[in-house]
Protein backbone atom coordinates (compact mmCIF):
# COMPACT_ATOMS: atom_id res chain seq x y z
CA UNK A 1 0.00 0.00 0.00
CA UNK A 2 1.25 3.50 -0.83
CA UNK A 3 2.34 5.52 2.19
CA UNK A 4 -0.18 8.27 1.46
CA UNK A 5 -3.09 5.82 1.59
CA UNK A 6 -1.64 4.09 4.64
CA UNK A 7 -1.23 7.34 6.59
CA UNK A 8 -4.35 9.13 5.35
CA UNK A 9 -6.09 10.77 8.35
CA UNK A 10 -8.93 8.62 9.69
CA UNK A 11 -10.17 11.15 12.24
CA UNK A 12 -9.94 14.90 12.78
CA UNK A 13 -7.11 14.59 15.29
CA UNK A 14 -4.86 13.27 12.50
CA UNK A 15 -5.77 16.11 10.12
CA UNK A 16 -2.58 18.19 9.87
CA UNK A 17 -2.25 21.91 9.22
CA UNK A 18 -5.98 22.75 9.11
CA UNK A 19 -6.73 23.45 12.78
CA UNK A 20 -9.28 26.18 11.98
CA UNK A 21 -11.37 23.75 9.94
CA UNK A 22 -11.10 20.89 12.43
CA UNK A 23 -12.24 23.08 15.33
CA UNK A 24 -15.24 24.51 13.48
CA UNK A 25 -16.49 21.18 12.14
CA UNK A 26 -16.14 19.37 15.49
CA UNK A 27 -18.09 22.18 17.17
CA UNK A 28 -20.85 21.74 14.58
CA UNK A 29 -20.87 17.99 15.28
CA UNK A 30 -21.19 18.52 19.04
CA UNK A 31 -24.25 20.76 18.68
CA UNK A 32 -25.71 18.74 15.80
CA UNK A 33 -25.53 21.59 13.30
CA UNK A 34 -23.75 20.07 10.31
CA UNK A 35 -24.70 21.84 7.07
CA UNK A 36 -26.24 20.01 4.12
CA UNK A 37 -23.81 21.59 1.64
CA UNK A 38 -20.10 22.32 2.09
CA UNK A 39 -17.62 23.90 -0.30
CA UNK A 40 -13.94 23.06 0.31
CA UNK A 41 -11.36 25.10 -1.58
CA UNK A 42 -7.58 25.23 -1.45
CA UNK A 43 -4.35 23.94 -3.05
CA UNK A 44 -4.01 20.30 -4.00
CA UNK A 45 -2.99 17.79 -1.36
CA UNK A 46 -4.11 19.85 1.64
CA UNK A 47 -6.90 17.55 2.86
CA UNK A 48 -10.12 18.56 1.09
CA UNK A 49 -11.29 15.09 0.00
CA UNK A 50 -9.98 13.55 3.23
CA UNK A 51 -12.08 15.98 5.28
CA UNK A 52 -15.10 15.20 3.10
CA UNK A 53 -14.71 11.51 3.93
CA UNK A 54 -14.37 12.31 7.63
CA UNK A 55 -17.69 14.19 7.51
CA UNK A 56 -19.27 11.15 5.82
CA UNK A 57 -17.93 8.98 8.65
CA UNK A 58 -19.29 11.34 11.31
CA UNK A 59 -22.73 11.39 9.66
CA UNK A 60 -22.97 7.59 9.68
CA UNK A 61 -20.80 6.45 12.61
CA UNK A 62 -22.76 4.57 15.27
CA UNK A 63 -20.34 5.21 18.17
CA UNK A 64 -18.65 8.61 17.89
CA UNK A 65 -16.24 9.51 20.70
CA UNK A 66 -16.72 12.41 23.11
CA UNK A 67 -14.84 14.82 20.83
CA UNK A 68 -17.13 14.05 17.91
CA UNK A 69 -14.56 11.99 15.98
CA UNK A 70 -15.65 8.75 14.26
CA UNK A 71 -14.83 5.46 15.98
CA UNK A 72 -13.25 3.83 12.88
CA UNK A 73 -14.40 0.43 14.13
CA UNK A 74 -18.09 0.23 13.20
CA UNK A 75 -19.14 -1.22 9.85
CA UNK A 76 -19.89 2.18 8.31
CA UNK A 77 -16.51 3.67 9.27
CA UNK A 78 -14.59 0.68 7.95
CA UNK A 79 -16.59 0.62 4.71
CA UNK A 80 -15.94 4.34 4.11
CA UNK A 81 -12.22 3.79 4.81
CA UNK A 82 -12.22 1.03 2.19
CA UNK A 83 -14.36 3.15 -0.22
CA UNK A 84 -16.99 0.41 -0.35
CA UNK A 85 -20.03 2.09 1.23
CA UNK A 86 -22.61 2.51 -1.52
CA UNK A 87 -24.24 5.51 0.18
CA UNK A 88 -21.06 7.62 -0.01
CA UNK A 89 -20.79 8.61 -3.66
CA UNK A 90 -17.58 10.23 -4.95
CA UNK A 91 -17.99 11.97 -8.31
CA UNK A 92 -15.16 13.28 -10.48
CA UNK A 93 -16.60 16.41 -12.06
CA UNK A 94 -13.85 16.46 -14.68
CA UNK A 95 -15.34 13.35 -16.34
CA UNK A 96 -18.98 13.87 -15.27
CA UNK A 97 -19.41 17.53 -16.04
CA UNK A 98 -22.53 17.72 -18.17
CA UNK A 99 -26.13 18.51 -17.37
CA UNK A 100 -27.21 14.91 -18.07
CA UNK A 101 -25.05 13.59 -15.23
CA UNK A 102 -26.47 16.19 -12.82
CA UNK A 103 -30.04 15.34 -13.87
CA UNK A 104 -29.31 11.69 -13.18
CA UNK A 105 -27.94 12.66 -9.77
CA UNK A 106 -31.08 14.70 -8.99
CA UNK A 107 -33.28 11.70 -9.75
CA UNK A 108 -31.28 9.36 -7.52
CA UNK A 109 -31.06 11.62 -4.45
CA UNK A 110 -34.78 11.18 -3.85
CA UNK A 111 -34.24 7.50 -3.06
CA UNK A 112 -33.55 6.62 0.58
CA UNK A 113 -30.05 5.50 1.63
CA UNK A 114 -29.40 1.81 0.98
CA UNK A 115 -27.51 0.90 4.18
CA UNK A 116 -26.28 4.00 5.96
CA UNK A 117 -28.22 6.72 7.76
CA UNK A 118 -27.41 9.34 5.12
CA UNK A 119 -26.34 9.71 1.50
CA UNK A 120 -23.22 11.80 1.01
CA UNK A 121 -22.19 13.15 -2.40
CA UNK A 122 -18.54 14.20 -2.67
CA UNK A 123 -18.02 16.09 -5.95
CA UNK A 124 -14.30 16.58 -6.62
CA UNK A 125 -12.97 19.29 -8.97
CA UNK A 126 -16.47 20.77 -9.02
CA UNK A 127 -15.27 23.81 -10.98
CA UNK A 128 -15.18 21.56 -14.08
CA UNK A 129 -18.99 21.39 -14.25
CA UNK A 130 -20.64 23.24 -17.11
CA UNK A 131 -22.76 26.32 -16.58
CA UNK A 132 -25.90 24.31 -17.31
CA UNK A 133 -24.87 21.64 -14.80
CA UNK A 134 -24.34 24.27 -12.11
CA UNK A 135 -27.78 25.72 -12.80
CA UNK A 136 -29.35 22.28 -12.53
CA UNK A 137 -27.62 21.76 -9.17
CA UNK A 138 -28.79 25.04 -7.63
CA UNK A 139 -32.23 24.00 -6.39
CA UNK A 140 -30.93 20.71 -5.02
CA UNK A 141 -28.24 22.47 -2.99
CA UNK A 142 -30.74 24.97 -1.64
CA UNK A 143 -33.35 22.41 -0.55
CA UNK A 144 -31.78 18.93 -0.40
CA UNK A 145 -33.66 15.93 1.04
CA UNK A 146 -33.25 15.47 4.79
CA UNK A 147 -30.82 12.56 4.51
CA UNK A 148 -28.68 13.97 1.67
CA UNK A 149 -25.43 15.92 2.11
CA UNK A 150 -23.23 17.54 -0.53
CA UNK A 151 -19.51 18.26 -0.21
CA UNK A 152 -17.99 20.14 -3.15
CA UNK A 153 -14.19 20.28 -3.53
CA UNK A 154 -12.21 22.60 -5.81
CA UNK A 155 -8.76 24.06 -6.33
CA UNK A 156 -10.12 26.98 -8.40
CA UNK A 157 -12.76 28.80 -6.38
CA UNK A 158 -12.91 31.69 -8.86
CA UNK A 159 -14.56 29.37 -11.40
CA UNK A 160 -17.46 28.55 -9.09
CA UNK A 161 -20.61 30.67 -9.67
CA UNK A 162 -21.57 32.97 -6.80
CA UNK A 163 -24.99 31.35 -6.70
CA UNK A 164 -23.36 28.02 -5.80
CA UNK A 165 -20.99 29.55 -3.23
CA UNK A 166 -23.84 31.33 -1.46
CA UNK A 167 -25.69 28.04 -0.95
CA UNK A 168 -22.73 26.27 0.68
CA UNK A 169 -20.76 26.60 3.88
CA UNK A 170 -17.29 27.46 2.63
CA UNK A 171 -13.97 26.36 4.13
CA UNK A 172 -10.60 27.52 2.80
CA UNK A 173 -7.79 24.99 3.18
CA UNK A 174 -4.36 26.55 3.64
CA UNK A 175 -0.96 25.44 2.42
CA UNK A 176 0.63 23.35 5.17
CA UNK A 177 3.71 25.07 6.71
CA UNK A 178 7.16 23.61 6.02
CA UNK A 179 7.81 22.77 9.69
CA UNK A 180 4.46 20.98 10.00
CA UNK A 181 5.21 18.96 6.87
CA UNK A 182 8.66 18.03 8.19
CA UNK A 183 7.18 16.87 11.50
CA UNK A 184 4.66 14.64 9.74
CA UNK A 185 7.27 13.24 7.32
CA UNK A 186 9.63 12.51 10.20
CA UNK A 187 6.82 10.70 12.05
CA UNK A 188 6.08 8.51 9.01
CA UNK A 189 9.79 7.82 8.42
CA UNK A 190 10.22 6.62 12.00
CA UNK A 191 7.12 4.41 11.75
CA UNK A 192 8.42 2.87 8.51
CA UNK A 193 12.01 2.50 9.73
CA UNK A 194 13.36 4.96 7.16
CA UNK A 195 16.67 6.68 7.92
CA UNK A 196 15.88 10.22 6.77
CA UNK A 197 18.24 13.19 6.85
CA UNK A 198 16.68 16.42 8.13
CA UNK A 199 17.97 18.41 5.15
CA UNK A 200 16.35 15.89 2.78
CA UNK A 201 13.01 16.19 4.59
CA UNK A 202 13.25 19.98 4.46
CA UNK A 203 13.94 19.93 0.71
CA UNK A 204 10.85 17.79 0.12
CA UNK A 205 8.72 20.00 2.39
CA UNK A 206 9.79 23.16 0.56
CA UNK A 207 9.41 21.64 -2.90
CA UNK A 208 5.77 20.51 -2.52
CA UNK A 209 4.57 24.04 -1.66
CA UNK A 210 2.27 23.04 1.17
CA UNK A 211 0.82 19.77 -0.20
CA UNK A 212 0.88 16.84 2.24
CA UNK A 213 -0.06 14.24 -0.39
CA UNK A 214 2.84 15.22 -2.66
CA UNK A 215 5.26 15.28 0.29
CA UNK A 216 4.37 11.76 1.46
CA UNK A 217 4.44 10.54 -2.15
CA UNK A 218 8.01 11.81 -2.60
CA UNK A 219 9.06 10.26 0.71
CA UNK A 220 7.67 6.94 -0.47
CA UNK A 221 9.33 7.22 -3.88
CA UNK A 222 12.79 8.26 -2.69
CA UNK A 223 13.17 5.89 0.27
CA UNK A 224 12.84 2.51 -1.42
CA UNK A 225 16.15 1.35 0.10
CA UNK A 226 15.12 2.42 3.60
CA UNK A 227 17.19 5.61 3.44
CA UNK A 228 16.42 9.18 2.43
CA UNK A 229 19.59 11.07 1.55
CA UNK A 230 20.00 14.71 0.65
CA UNK A 231 21.94 13.86 -2.52
CA UNK A 232 19.13 11.64 -3.80
CA UNK A 233 16.52 14.35 -3.19
CA UNK A 234 18.66 16.97 -4.93
CA UNK A 235 19.21 14.74 -7.95
CA UNK A 236 15.55 13.71 -8.23
CA UNK A 237 14.06 17.19 -7.78
CA UNK A 238 16.79 19.09 -9.63
CA UNK A 239 17.53 21.20 -6.56
CA UNK A 240 20.95 22.81 -6.15
CA UNK A 241 22.58 22.80 -2.74
CA UNK A 242 22.05 25.61 -0.26
CA UNK A 243 25.77 26.38 -0.51
CA UNK A 244 25.49 26.88 -4.29
CA UNK A 245 22.64 29.36 -3.81
CA UNK A 246 24.56 31.29 -1.15
CA UNK A 247 27.75 31.32 -3.26
CA UNK A 248 25.80 32.64 -6.26
CA UNK A 249 24.21 35.46 -4.24
CA UNK A 250 27.58 36.28 -2.70
CA UNK A 251 29.08 36.61 -6.19
CA UNK A 252 26.27 38.96 -7.23
CA UNK A 253 26.70 41.03 -4.08
CA UNK A 254 30.40 41.37 -4.91
CA UNK A 255 29.40 42.42 -8.46
CA UNK A 256 31.50 39.68 -10.09
CA UNK A 257 29.52 39.30 -13.30
CA UNK A 258 31.99 36.94 -14.99
CA UNK A 259 31.79 34.40 -12.19
CA UNK A 260 28.00 34.78 -11.89
CA UNK A 261 27.51 33.95 -15.57
CA UNK A 262 29.88 31.00 -15.25
CA UNK A 263 27.90 29.63 -12.28
CA UNK A 264 24.61 29.90 -14.21
CA UNK A 265 26.17 27.97 -17.09
CA UNK A 266 27.46 25.28 -14.71
CA UNK A 267 24.06 24.84 -13.06
CA UNK A 268 22.45 24.50 -16.50
CA UNK A 269 25.07 22.05 -17.82
CA UNK A 270 24.78 19.84 -14.73
CA UNK A 271 21.11 19.27 -15.55
CA UNK A 272 19.49 21.15 -12.67
CA UNK A 273 16.06 22.62 -13.25
CA UNK A 274 16.53 26.37 -13.69
CA UNK A 275 12.95 27.07 -12.58
CA UNK A 276 13.66 25.33 -9.27
CA UNK A 277 17.03 27.10 -9.05
CA UNK A 278 15.28 30.44 -9.54
CA UNK A 279 12.65 29.61 -6.91
CA UNK A 280 15.38 28.74 -4.39
CA UNK A 281 17.17 32.02 -5.18
CA UNK A 282 14.00 34.03 -4.54
CA UNK A 283 13.32 32.18 -1.27
CA UNK A 284 16.85 32.91 -0.06
CA UNK A 285 16.64 36.57 -1.14
CA UNK A 286 13.36 36.98 0.72
CA UNK A 287 14.97 35.65 3.90
CA UNK A 288 17.87 38.08 3.50
CA UNK A 289 15.51 41.00 2.88
CA UNK A 290 13.43 40.19 5.97
CA UNK A 291 16.59 39.80 8.04
CA UNK A 292 17.82 43.21 6.88
CA UNK A 293 14.50 44.82 7.84
CA UNK A 294 14.60 43.21 11.29
CA UNK A 295 18.15 44.49 11.79
CA UNK A 296 17.17 48.01 10.63
CA UNK A 297 19.56 47.63 7.69
CA UNK A 298 19.01 48.83 4.14
CA UNK A 299 17.17 46.05 2.23
CA UNK A 300 17.53 47.85 -1.10
CA UNK A 301 20.13 45.50 -2.59
CA UNK A 302 17.98 42.43 -1.87
CA UNK A 303 14.85 44.18 -3.14
CA UNK A 304 16.65 45.03 -6.37
CA UNK A 305 17.74 41.40 -6.83
CA UNK A 306 14.24 40.08 -6.11
CA UNK A 307 12.80 42.44 -8.73
CA UNK A 308 15.29 41.31 -11.37
CA UNK A 309 14.82 37.60 -10.67
CA UNK A 310 11.03 37.96 -10.68
CA UNK A 311 11.39 39.43 -14.16
CA UNK A 312 13.55 36.42 -15.06
CA UNK A 313 10.89 34.04 -13.72
CA UNK A 314 8.31 35.59 -16.03
CA UNK A 315 10.67 35.31 -19.02
CA UNK A 316 11.52 31.70 -18.18
CA UNK A 317 8.07 30.52 -19.29
CA UNK A 318 8.54 31.64 -22.89
CA UNK A 319 12.29 31.74 -23.56
CA UNK A 320 13.89 29.28 -25.99
CA UNK A 321 17.25 29.52 -24.17
CA UNK A 322 16.65 28.40 -20.56
CA UNK A 323 19.62 30.16 -18.98
CA UNK A 324 19.09 33.48 -20.80
CA UNK A 325 16.62 35.06 -18.29
CA UNK A 326 19.00 34.34 -15.40
CA UNK A 327 21.94 35.76 -17.35
CA UNK A 328 20.02 38.95 -18.16
CA UNK A 329 19.07 39.32 -14.48
CA UNK A 330 22.70 38.89 -13.40
CA UNK A 331 23.86 41.50 -15.95
CA UNK A 332 21.24 44.01 -14.80
CA UNK A 333 22.09 43.49 -11.12
CA UNK A 334 25.86 43.85 -11.59
CA UNK A 335 25.44 46.78 -13.99
CA UNK A 336 23.11 48.60 -11.58
CA UNK A 337 25.67 48.24 -8.80
CA UNK A 338 28.57 49.37 -10.96
CA UNK A 339 30.09 45.89 -11.08
CA UNK A 340 32.61 44.45 -13.50
CA UNK A 341 29.87 44.02 -16.09
CA UNK A 342 30.43 47.62 -17.14
CA UNK A 343 34.20 47.16 -17.10
CA UNK A 344 33.99 44.04 -19.26
CA UNK A 345 31.72 45.73 -21.76
CA UNK A 346 33.85 48.87 -21.86
CA UNK A 347 36.88 46.71 -22.60
CA UNK A 348 35.02 45.00 -25.45
CA UNK A 349 33.79 48.37 -26.70
CA UNK A 350 37.32 49.73 -26.70
CA UNK A 351 38.47 46.74 -28.77
CA UNK A 352 35.65 47.23 -31.26
CA UNK A 353 36.40 50.95 -31.44
CA UNK A 354 40.10 50.31 -32.05
CA UNK A 355 39.38 47.84 -34.82
CA UNK A 356 36.84 50.19 -36.36
CA UNK A 357 39.33 53.06 -36.26
CA UNK A 358 42.03 50.91 -37.80
CA UNK A 359 39.75 50.13 -40.72
CA UNK A 360 38.81 53.76 -41.23
CA UNK A 361 42.40 55.10 -41.36
CA UNK A 362 43.35 53.08 -44.44
CA UNK A 363 43.95 55.90 -46.91
CA UNK A 364 42.45 55.72 -50.35
CA UNK A 365 42.85 59.37 -51.22
CA UNK A 366 44.64 62.24 -49.38
CA UNK A 367 41.42 64.26 -49.31
CA UNK A 368 39.63 61.63 -47.19
CA UNK A 369 42.37 61.65 -44.54
CA UNK A 370 42.39 65.43 -44.41
CA UNK A 371 38.56 65.62 -44.13
CA UNK A 372 38.49 62.99 -41.36
CA UNK A 373 41.21 64.82 -39.43
CA UNK A 374 39.35 68.12 -39.68
CA UNK A 375 36.08 66.51 -38.53
CA UNK A 376 37.78 64.96 -35.51
CA UNK A 377 39.38 68.29 -34.58
CA UNK A 378 36.02 70.05 -34.83
CA UNK A 379 34.38 67.41 -32.58
CA UNK A 380 37.14 67.75 -29.98
CA UNK A 381 36.83 71.55 -29.99
CA UNK A 382 33.03 71.35 -29.60
CA UNK A 383 33.28 68.87 -26.73
CA UNK A 384 35.90 70.99 -24.95
CA UNK A 385 33.83 74.13 -25.40
CA UNK A 386 30.69 72.50 -23.95
CA UNK A 387 32.62 71.14 -20.99
CA UNK A 388 34.20 74.53 -20.30
CA UNK A 389 30.77 76.19 -20.39
CA UNK A 390 29.55 73.86 -17.66
CA UNK A 391 32.64 73.98 -15.44
CA UNK A 392 33.08 77.78 -15.61
CA UNK A 393 29.65 78.67 -14.26
CA UNK A 394 29.56 80.75 -11.06
CA UNK A 395 30.48 78.57 -8.09
CA UNK A 396 28.10 80.48 -5.81
CA UNK A 397 25.07 79.83 -8.06
CA UNK A 398 21.85 79.10 -6.25
CA UNK A 399 22.01 75.31 -6.32
CA UNK A 400 18.42 74.75 -5.17
CA UNK A 401 17.05 76.92 -7.99
CA UNK A 402 19.24 75.13 -10.55
CA UNK A 403 18.49 71.65 -9.21
CA UNK A 404 16.49 70.79 -12.32
CA UNK A 405 19.78 70.80 -14.24
CA UNK A 406 21.01 68.02 -11.98
CA UNK A 407 17.82 66.05 -12.65
CA UNK A 408 18.37 66.36 -16.40
CA UNK A 409 21.76 64.66 -16.26
CA UNK A 410 21.39 61.99 -13.57
CA UNK A 411 21.44 58.42 -14.88
CA UNK A 412 19.96 55.81 -14.87
CA UNK A 413 16.29 56.84 -15.20
CA UNK A 414 15.33 54.87 -12.07
CA UNK A 415 17.70 57.01 -9.97
CA UNK A 416 16.40 60.16 -11.68
CA UNK A 417 12.83 59.19 -10.75
CA UNK A 418 13.81 58.73 -7.12
CA UNK A 419 15.67 62.05 -7.08
CA UNK A 420 12.62 63.77 -8.60
CA UNK A 421 10.68 62.75 -5.48
CA UNK A 422 12.86 65.05 -3.34
CA UNK A 423 11.99 68.53 -2.12
CA UNK A 424 15.27 70.49 -2.21
CA UNK A 425 16.07 73.08 0.47
CA UNK A 426 19.34 75.06 0.55
CA UNK A 427 20.61 75.75 4.07
CA UNK A 428 22.42 79.01 5.05
CA UNK A 429 25.75 77.17 5.15
CA UNK A 430 25.38 76.10 1.51
CA UNK A 431 24.43 72.52 2.27
CA UNK A 432 21.28 70.93 0.84
CA UNK A 433 18.47 69.03 2.51
CA UNK A 434 16.62 66.54 0.30
CA UNK A 435 13.23 65.70 1.82
CA UNK A 436 11.53 62.54 0.54
CA UNK A 437 7.94 61.47 0.93
CA UNK A 438 8.85 57.86 0.07
CA UNK A 439 11.35 55.83 2.08
CA UNK A 440 12.11 53.75 -1.02
CA UNK A 441 13.22 56.80 -3.03
CA UNK A 442 15.20 58.15 -0.05
CA UNK A 443 17.14 54.90 0.31
CA UNK A 444 17.87 54.70 -3.42
CA UNK A 445 19.30 58.24 -3.53
CA UNK A 446 21.13 57.86 -0.20
CA UNK A 447 22.84 54.60 -1.21
CA UNK A 448 26.57 54.61 -1.99
CA UNK A 449 25.84 53.93 -5.65
CA UNK A 450 23.28 56.73 -5.89
CA UNK A 451 25.45 59.31 -4.13
CA UNK A 452 28.43 58.48 -6.34
CA UNK A 453 26.44 59.17 -9.52
CA UNK A 454 24.75 62.31 -8.17
CA UNK A 455 28.03 63.74 -6.84
CA UNK A 456 29.60 63.30 -10.25
CA UNK A 457 26.81 65.29 -11.94
CA UNK A 458 26.92 68.06 -9.30
CA UNK A 459 30.71 68.35 -9.70
CA UNK A 460 30.34 68.75 -13.47
CA UNK A 461 27.55 71.33 -13.28
CA UNK A 462 28.60 73.49 -10.31
CA UNK A 463 32.33 72.89 -10.38
CA UNK A 464 32.51 71.82 -6.73
CA UNK A 465 31.32 69.18 -4.31
CA UNK A 466 28.03 69.90 -2.55
CA UNK A 467 27.14 68.36 0.80
CA UNK A 468 23.53 67.17 1.00
CA UNK A 469 21.51 65.21 3.53
CA UNK A 470 18.55 62.91 2.76
CA UNK A 471 15.63 62.92 5.20
CA UNK A 472 12.20 61.26 5.27
CA UNK A 473 9.21 63.60 5.50
CA UNK A 474 5.91 61.73 5.12
CA UNK A 475 3.97 64.98 5.62
CA UNK A 476 4.96 66.17 2.16
CA UNK A 477 2.00 66.17 -0.24
CA UNK A 478 2.50 64.29 -3.47
CA UNK A 479 2.37 67.48 -5.50
CA UNK A 480 5.01 69.13 -3.31
CA UNK A 481 7.38 66.22 -3.59
CA UNK A 482 7.37 66.25 -7.36
CA UNK A 483 9.90 68.44 -9.15
CA UNK A 484 9.78 69.81 -12.65
CA UNK A 485 10.51 67.09 -15.20
CA UNK A 486 13.61 67.55 -17.38
CA UNK A 487 12.96 69.22 -20.71
CA UNK A 488 13.19 66.93 -23.70
CA UNK A 489 14.77 69.64 -25.84
CA UNK A 490 17.80 69.98 -23.55
CA UNK A 491 19.70 66.72 -24.09
CA UNK A 492 22.49 65.53 -21.84
CA UNK A 493 25.21 65.57 -24.51
CA UNK A 494 26.91 68.53 -22.81
CA UNK A 495 27.64 66.47 -19.73
CA UNK A 496 28.87 63.42 -21.55
CA UNK A 497 30.30 64.91 -24.74
CA UNK A 498 33.94 64.29 -23.85
CA UNK A 499 33.20 60.73 -22.76
CA UNK A 500 31.22 60.00 -25.95
CA UNK A 501 34.14 61.21 -28.11
CA UNK A 502 36.54 58.95 -26.25
CA UNK A 503 34.30 55.87 -26.15
CA UNK A 504 33.69 55.84 -29.90
CA UNK A 505 31.23 53.03 -30.60
CA UNK A 506 29.42 53.47 -27.25
CA UNK A 507 28.72 51.08 -24.46
CA UNK A 508 27.35 47.76 -25.71
CA UNK A 509 25.83 46.90 -22.35
CA UNK A 510 23.83 50.15 -22.34
CA UNK A 511 22.40 49.13 -25.71
CA UNK A 512 21.46 45.71 -24.35
CA UNK A 513 19.89 47.32 -21.28
CA UNK A 514 17.85 49.64 -23.50
CA UNK A 515 16.67 46.65 -25.53
CA UNK A 516 15.59 44.51 -22.55
CA UNK A 517 14.56 47.34 -20.21
CA UNK A 518 15.92 48.26 -16.83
Amino acid sequence: MALYSKYRPQDFQQLVGQDHIRTTLLNEVKVGALAHAYLFTGPRGTGKTTTARLIAKILNCTTRDENGDPCNTCEFCTDITESSLIDVIEIDAASNRGIDEIRDLKEKINFAPTRAKTKTYIIDEVHMLTKEAFNALLKTLEEPPEAVYFILCTTEIHKIPDTIISRCQRFDFKRIPVRTLMTRLNFIAQKEGIEAEDTALEMIARHVEGGMRDAIGLLDQLSMEGKLRTEDVQMHLGITSHKTIEDFLDVLEKQDLTKALRMIEEVHNEGYDLGTFLREILASLREKMMQAIQNNSDPHIWLEMITRFEEARAMLRTTVIPQLPLEIAAIKICHAQGGNGAAITNAKTATVTTKSTEKKVIPKEPEIIEATSKAQNEEEKTAKKLKDEIQHEKVDANIAENWKRVLEHVEPPSLRRSLTDAKVTEEPNGELTLSFRSNFHKNKVDSNEGRMKIDKVIQHIFGRKVIYMCVLDTTLPTTTAKQEKPKAEEPAEALHSEESVKSGAGNLLDQAMEMFGE
